[in-house]
């Protein structure tokens, strides 16, 4: 299972970035995990839509949801020209339902999330687990091959997620908050020693960082995050690849 980070910021990019849009790749197939602003100019350097086996947005909020629209433009071509014979898989939230709305369309087979506890995709088992934001939002686990890959999409600390996340080879965790930073209001996020301490709690054995605020001190967010993890934390990077054998 391969993991490529597409995009890591949180609300809006910055310097030609993407926000939240993770590539899973198995020998099976590729899902795309969120599809935020500026994900599929980032997409296009790995992938083509007609290589996707489907699409999991973990909430309805623009900064991973806003390039769907983009997305179903791209599999309008391929239906159009053969190199695509179905819909694609669209999995996510139905609330608020205006933009559960927006993502409808005749290139798309659009699942509600809320009915499935799991299902495979690509060859890999996936679970959701309902997180703390400030819309219906869930976490993702990833299971293939015995590797285990976990993304904590947007929330505010709880100690089950580091339940849901036990034993993760990759926990992708988010961390909005800091000290000094105006990105955000902070409602429904964490910072990075939150996010380390769930990590610790999980024994996950690596942990990234995600959803960054533009104006965060990221010495301050490694160094916090890596004294309560206890080992190096890492903060998440474009075209970052993670290969788990």
């Amino acid at each position: 299972m391969k993991i490529d980070i597409l995009g890591y910021w949180g609300a809006y990019p910055s310097d030609g970035g993407a926000t939240a849009g993770y590539l899973i790749s198995t020998d099976e197939g590729r899902i795309l995990l969120d599809c935020g602003s500026g994900i599929m100019s980032k997409l296009s350097l790995i992938s083509k839509a007609e290589e996707l086996s489907g699409v999991i947005l973990s909430h309805l909020h623009y900064d991973h949801m806003s390039d769907v629209g983009v997305l179903q433009y791209a599999v309008a071509g391929a239906l159009r020209t053969g190199r695509m014979s179905e819909r694609i898989k669209i999995i996510s939230p139905t609330e608020p339902v205006n933009k559960w709305e927006q993502i409808q369309s005749k290139q798309s087979e659009n699942i509600p999330l809320e009915q499935l506890t799991s299902l495979t995709m690509a060859g890999a088992e996936i679970e959701f687990y309902a997180v703390n934001h400030t819309i219906p939002c869930y976490a993702v686990k990833i299971t293939y091959k015995n590797n285990v890959f976990v993304y904590s999409a947007d929330t505010t600390y709880m100690d089950s997620l580091a339940e849901f996340a036990q034993g993760a080879n990759v926990f992708i965790c988010e961390a909005t908050n800091c000290e000094g930073s105006t990105h955000t209001v902070g409602a429904g996020h964490m910072d990075a020693k939150e996010a380390a301490k769930i990590g610790r709690k999980a024994k996950v054995g690596k942990l990234i960082l995600t959803h960054l605020p533009s104006d965060g001190d990221f010495q301050l967010m490694k160094r916090q995050a890596t004294e309560v993890f206890g080992r190096e934390v890492y903060l998440a990077t474009e075209n970052d690849s993670i290969t788990l054998e």
